[in-house]
C-alpha cells in the first residue's frame, strides 16, 4: 500500500485537519512536474527560475504545515501533563486514604477540613487506560506526522532531482517541536508504573494486558473473517430458500397470518441487525469514530465481521426455523408452533450467558445499556444510552410482535385457551407502543436536569416524544371506538389521531434535519441545504432529506391502502415496519456522522473521564508536581541533550 493510503488509513480522525496535509504537498509535486517548462523550448534561465520559485512556495507551505502540526502537538502536550499531575495526585490520596488491608476508607480528610469519598479503583482504573490510549495516539500523531515530512522531502528530491529535501526536512523537522519523544515517553512509562504500582500489586504483565493498546493497522482475525464468511454465505442461502419458498407453496390465508404474527419479529430483528452491521461497517469506511462516539473499549470492540458474524449467525437460525415451519409435514413436525420459541430461547441464553465466552465484554455493555435505558430517568444519559432509545423507537412493532409472540406461547403451553391464535392488540400493546416514547422523554427530562446551561433544546426534545405517546392514546382510543361507526372516517377520535400524528411527524421531520443531521445551515453555493463539512458524498444528503421525509409519513399509506382493501391489516404492518428500519439505518449514518464532526471540532479523541474537582489547596499542590516533574524532564535532558540542529547534514541514506 502506498503510504498516502496508509497515512489516511491510520490517522486519528477526530484530529485530522490537524496532521500535515500530505496529499496536497504531493500533488504540488506532482503539478510542477507536469506544468515544468520543456527543456526543449524554454531556457536554461528560465527552467531555473521556474523550480526555484517552486522551491520558494513549497517549502513555506511545509513550513505552515510544520507550525500547525507544532502548535497542536504543543497543545496536547500541555493537557496531558495536566492529566498526568492530577492522575498522579489522585492515586497519591487515594493510597494514603487506605486502610493496611487496601480497602478505601469512607472518607478522606483533607488540609482544609473537607471531606470526600475517595476515588474507587474502578474509576482510577478507567482514567489510566483512557489516558494511556491518548499518549498512544499522541505517539501515533507523532511517527505518521514525522513520516510524512520525510516522505514528502524524499518525493521532491526525487521528482525535483535535488538535495534541498533532505536539507530543510534536517533543519526543520527532525528537531521539531512535535518530534521530541523524550517527554511523551516519559509520561507513557509513568502511567504503566502508576497502573503497575497501585491497580496491579506490582505485577506489570497484568498491568500492560491492560493498558497495551492495538497497534495500528492490526488485521481482523482469520478466525473472525472466516466465520463471518460462513455465517454470511449460510445465511444468503437459507434466506433465498425462505423467499423462493414463500411465494411458491400454496399457503392457506389462515397458516400465512399465523407464518407472519408468530415469525415477523424475529425476521425483522435480523433485518435491523444486518442494517446495523451495514452502518459500523460504513461508519469504520468513512472514518466516523462509533468505538468514542458510544464510549466502548477499544482494545475489546466488536467491529463490522464481528457484528456481521453475530447478525448472520442468528440470522441463519431464523431461516432454519422457517423453512421447518413452512416444510412441517415433509420434516414430520407436528408442534411447528414451538420452533419460533425455541429460536428465541436460544437467543436469550446465548445473550444472557454469564460465561466469559462469545463476546463478554459486547454482552455485558449492551446488558448495561439497556439497563440504564429501561431506567431512565434515573442515571446520567450518555450518546449510546439515547441512541439505543432512539432506535426502540424504530422497533416498536417489533417489540409488540414480540409481545404477542410471549402472549402466544402463555396462551399455548399454560392456559390452553379458545382464542389461542387471537393475535388481537389489547391494553397491553399500548403500554409497549408508549415504552420506547417513554424512555426518551425520560432521558430528555434527565439531560435537561444535568444541563449546567440548562438549554431549552431538550425540552423541546422531551415534546417531540410527549407528542408521540399522545399518538399512541388516541389511535388505541380510535380502535376502541371503531365499531361505533360505519367507516374509520365517520369515528372523530380518528381525526384526532390523524391531526397529531401528522404534528408528529412534521415535528420529527424538522428535528431530523436540523438537530440530528445537522443539515440546512448553508443556504447559498455549492453546498446548499447542506452544512460546510460532509463526510459522505453529497447526492447522499439530499437522498437522506427526501427518504426521511417520505418515510416519516408513510403511516398515511398504511391507512390509504387498509381503507380502500389493497393490503390487509399485518401485510400493511409488515411494510410499514420495514420502511421505519429503513428510515433508521440511514438516520444512523448522518446521526453519527454529526457526532463525530462535534468530536473533531474539539479535537476530542478519547473519552473524558471526569475524576474530581479539585479545591484551591489541591490546585497549589498539583502545580507544584507538574513544577517538579518539569523539573526532573529538564535535569534527565541536561544528562542526554536532544543532538545539535548545527550538525553537518544528513545524506540520501538517512531515507
Amino acid at each position: 500500500m502506498k503510504f498516502g493510503k496508509t497515512f489516511e488509513s491510520l490517522l486519528t480522525s477526530e484530529w485530522r485537519q490537524q496532521y500535515m496535509n500530505y496529499a496536497d504537498l504531493k500533488a504540488m509535486i506532482r503539478d510542477a512536474t507536469e506544468n515544468a517548462p520543456d527543456p526543449k523550448e524554454a531556457s536554461t534561465f528560465e527552467i531555473e527560475s521556474y523550480f526555484n520559485d517552486f522551491e520558494t512556495l513549497f517549502f513555506s507551505t511545509c513550513l505552515e504545515e510544520l507550525n500547525r502540526v507544532n502548535e497542536f502537538f504543543k497543545q496536547k502536550i500541555s493537557e496531558a501533563r495536566r492529566k498526568l499531575a492530577t492522575l498522579k495526585y489522585q492515586f497519591l490520596v487515594s493510597d494514603r486514604h487506605r486502610d493496611p488491608l487496601g480497602h478505601a476508607k469512607s472518607k478522606m480528610h483533607l488540609d482544609d477540613g473537607e471531606q470526600r469519598n475517595p476515588l474507587s479503583q474502578r474509576k482510577l482504573r478507567l482514567a489510566s487506560t483512557e489516558f494511556y490510549l491518548s499518549l498512544i495516539m499522541l505517539q501515533n500523531y507523532q511517527t505518521l506526522n514525522q513520516t510524512a515530512f520525510r516522505k514528502i522531502c524524499k518525493k521532491y528530491d526525487k521528482y525535483i532531482r535535488s538535495s534541498e529535501g533532505a536539507s530543510w526536512y534536517h533543519d526543520n523537522a527532525l528537531y521539531a517541536e512535535f518530534a521530541k519523544a523524550t517527554e511523551l515517553m516519559a509520561m507513557v512509562t509513568s502511567v504503566e508504573d502508576l497502573y503497575t504500582g497501585y491497580l496491579a500489586n506490582g505485577d506489570r504483565s497484568k498491568a500492560m494486558a491492560k493498558l497495551r493498546v492495538p497497534p495500528l493497522g492490526e488485521k481482523t482475525s482469520p478466525t473472525r473473517v472466516f466465520f463471518a464468511g460462513l455465517f454470511l454465505g449460510l445465511f444468503i442461502v437459507g434466506a433465498v430458500m425462505s423467499v423462493i419458498s414463500w411465494f411458491s407453496l400454496d399457503l392457506k390465508p389462515g397458516f400465512e397470518f399465523m407464518f407472519v404474527s408468530l415469525l415477523r419479529g424475529p425476521i425483522m430483528l435480523v433485518f435491523y441487525g444486518i442494517y446495523l452491521a451495514l452502518n459500523v461497517g460504513i461508519w469504520q469506511k468513512v472514518g466516523i469514530n462509533h468505538v468514542l462516539i458510544f464510549e466502548v473499549e477499544p482494545r475489546n470492540h466488536v467491529g463490522f465481521l464481528g457484528v456481521l458474524e453475530i447478525v448472520c449467525f442468528f440470522g441463519y437460525l431464523c431461516t432454519i426455523v422457517i423453512l421447518g415451519y413452512l416444510y412441517n409435514d415433509e420434516f414430520g413436525i407436528e408442534e411447528y408452533y414451538i420452533l419460533p420459541l425455541i429460536y428465541m430461547t436460544i437467543m436469550a441464553v446465548m445473550f444472557l450467558n454469564p460465561i466469559r465466552v462469545m463476546n463478554f465484554h459486547l454482552r455485558l455493555w449492551l446488558l448495561q445499556l439497556f439497563g440504564r435505558v429501561l431506567a431512565a430517568p434515573l442515571f446520567y444519559v450518555s450518546f449510546a444510552d439515547f441512541w439505543v432509545g432512539d432506535q426502540l423507537t424504530s422497533m416498536v412493532q417489533c417489540l409488540v410482535d414480540h409481545y404477542y409472540l410471549v402472549r402466544f406461547y402463555i396462551r399455548y403451553l399454560l392456559y390452553k385457551l379458545d382464542n389461542l391464535y387471537g393475535f388481537e392488540p389489547d391494553y397491553g400493546v399500548a403500554v409497549i407502543r408508549c415504552l420506547p416514547a417513554w424512555f426518551r422523554l425520560a432521558q430528555c427530562l434527565r439531560r435537561y436536569r444535568d444541563s449546567g446551561s440548562k438549554s431549552k433544546v431538550y425540552l423541546m426534545n422531551a415534546a417531540k416524544y410527549s407528542l408521540a405517546i399522545m399518538v399512541v392514546v388516541f389511535s388505541t382510543i380510535q380502535m376502541e371506538t371503531n365499531a361505533k361507526y360505519d367507516y374509520m372516517f365517520q369515528n372523530p377520535w380518528a381525526w384526532l389521531y390523524i391531526c397529531t400524528a401528522f404534528l408528529t411527524s412534521v415535528y420529527s421531520l424538522g428535528w431530523d434535519l436540523l438537530q440530528d443531521f445537522g443539515l440546512f445551515r448553508i443556504w447559498k453555493r455549492e453546498n446548499l441545504f447542506l452544512r460546510e463539512n460532509l463526510v459522505f458524498p453529497k447526492w447522499f444528503y439530499y437522498f437522506a432529506i427526501l427518504e426521511n421525509t417520505l418515510l416519516r409519513f408513510v403511516w398515511i399509506l398504511e391507512i390509504v391502502l387498509v381503507h380502500f382493501d389493497v393490503l390487509t391489516v399485518y401485510h400493511c404492518k409488515s411494510l410499514i415496519i420495514f420502511c421505519e428500519i429503513t428510515r433508521r439505518f440511514v438516520w444512523n449514518l448522518l446521526r453519527l456522522e454529526n457526532e463525530h464532526l462535534n468530536n473533531c471540532g474539539k479535537f476530542r479523541a478519547t473519552r473524558d473521564i471526569f475524576l474530581t474537582a479539585l479545591n484551591p489547596t489541591e490546585e497549589l499542590l498539583l502545580e507544584r508536581m507538574m513544577d517538579e516533574s518539569d523539573h526532573r524532564l529538564s535535569s534527565r535532558l541536561s544528562r542526554h541533550p536532544t543532538p545539535d540542529p548545527e550538525r553537518p547534514r544528513l545524506d540520501k541514506k538517512y531515507f
